[in-house]
């Protein structure tokens, strides 16, 4: 008993420990996502526009002595950059040069990094750790459980051989109290007489099954509990790595596009003057558009380096790694990963209720064997084994299925 009413507190704190992993993992997603739309959303788009016109008025300023074209969008390129910075709040990512590159434009991953230290109750989070947590106490709780069994065991194995002493109800005195004689709470098949012997062991094997079938229910529970913890966490994880993940892909594309655009530009520009007559306006044209040419491909370089998927080497979280390097071809992996903990939550769900039901037919069993026992019917043995069969089958089926 002792045993059992410990294993019980040891699966509560299993169960307490898994819905303590699925709300870390709440917060600790929800953190990601927040800050991956906060970084790539609103701060990234600017930086890249700041860097992008830094570049610009630093491929123009070479020509900007030599004609008024190069001079006009050198100066426009210059106030842009310098305004915005000037702008920024001192915290943000343009606010200082600390991420900044002049060739590559700002570090994104490494500010997401110094976003998450501000952060960083949220990413102390270590849903696993709680996770495993939880597993140990279901493992202690299983151990409780086999001691509760071996002992259970131990002890009607005892009492269907030998009857102990202490176990027997005394005859009453003459003139006491009448006692019960013929029910015992523990059948004792070995001092039963022989005819009533087979329906002993019968009412013997029905409280086995009575003690027996509530330990396999614990840990049914505890299975359940523990797979339906594992699917939300993948769900949350799931829904993050789309939403992160899709942030930075947007802003990657938008940058990207830029470059093109840009290069287009250029491309027109030298088209604009290819077939105009030799003067020096014309060859400061060509030259302006060979230096937008070169400022577009050092745009794609800005772009592919601010919206590369971040690394643990960044100083971003393992959670914000997988989450933003996340690509559409891994989410169905991750779905299905999900739905197998779900399939198994059902099963261990289907599996206690099965139990529930053998559990039922257990009680009934043990009411009829007692009952006919205690009357005598001995004939009528048959409904309470056939109960226990039952009983048994659903127990078998609900463990190997």
């Amino acid at each position: 008993m002792t045993a059992t009413l410990v294993a019980t507190w040891q699966f509560k704190q299993a169960g307490d420990g898994y819905q303590d992993a699925v709300a870390e993992e709440l917060k600790l997603q929800a953190a990601v996502q927040e800050e991956a739309r906060y970084l790539y959303a609103d701060e990234a788009p600017l930086a890249f526009r700041v860097a992008a016109a830094a570049g610009r008025a630093e491929a123009l300023g070479p020509l900007r002595n030599d004609g008024r074209l190069a001079a006009s969008e050198f100066a426009l390129a210059e106030h842009e950059a310098a305004s915005l910075r000037e702008q920024a709040r001192p915290g943000s990512i343009i606010g200082s040069d600390r991420y900044l590159d002049a060739q590559k434009g700002y570090d994104v991953p490494r500010r997401f990094a110094d976003q998450e230290k501000q952060d960083a109750a949220d990413h102390r989070l270590r849903p696993d750790r709680t996770m495993a947590g939880g597993d140990r106490w279901a493992l202690w709780g299983r151990v409780s459980l086999t001691v509760a069994a071996a002992a259970l065991l131990a002890v009607l194995a005892t009492a269907s051989v030998l009857r102990p002493e202490a176990w027997r109800i005394p005859p009453p005195a003459a003139g006491g109290p009448r006692r019960l004689r013929g029910i015992d709470p523990i059948p004792q098949p070995a001092t039963a007489p022989s005819d009533r012997r087979r329906g002993t062991q019968l009412h013997l094997l029905v409280v086995v099954l009575l003690f027996l079938l509530p330990l396999l229910q614990l840990t049914a529970a505890s299975g359940e509990q523990r797979a339906q913890a594992e699917a939300s966490r993948q769900a949350l994880r799931l829904g993050a790595a789309i939403v992160a993940s899709g942030q930075r892909a947007a802003f990657l594309t938008q940058a990207v596009t830029a470059s093109h655009v840009a290069d287009i530009h250029a491309a027109a520009r030298e088209i604009a003057v290819l077939y105009q007559k030799d003067s020096p306006a014309v060859r400061h044209e060509r030259a302006v558009a060979a230096a937008e040419t070169r400022h577009a491909s050092q745009l794609r370089v800005m772009a592919e380096n601010m919206g590369r998927p971040p690394a643990v080497t960044d100083g971003v979280s393992a959670a914000s790694v997988a989450a933003l390097r996340a690509r559409p071809e891994d989410w169905p992996d991750m779905r299905a990963e999900q739905n197998r903990h779900k399939a198994q939550a059902d099963a261990a769900g289907a599996r206690g209720l099965y139990l529930a039901a053998a559990t039922a037919l257990a009680v009934v069993a043990e009411m009829l064997a007692a009952a006919f026992l205690e009357s005598g019917q001995l004939s009528r043995i048959g409904w309470p084994t056939g109960c226990a069969t039952t009983s048994i089958g659903l127990t078998a089926w609900a463990m190997l299925a």
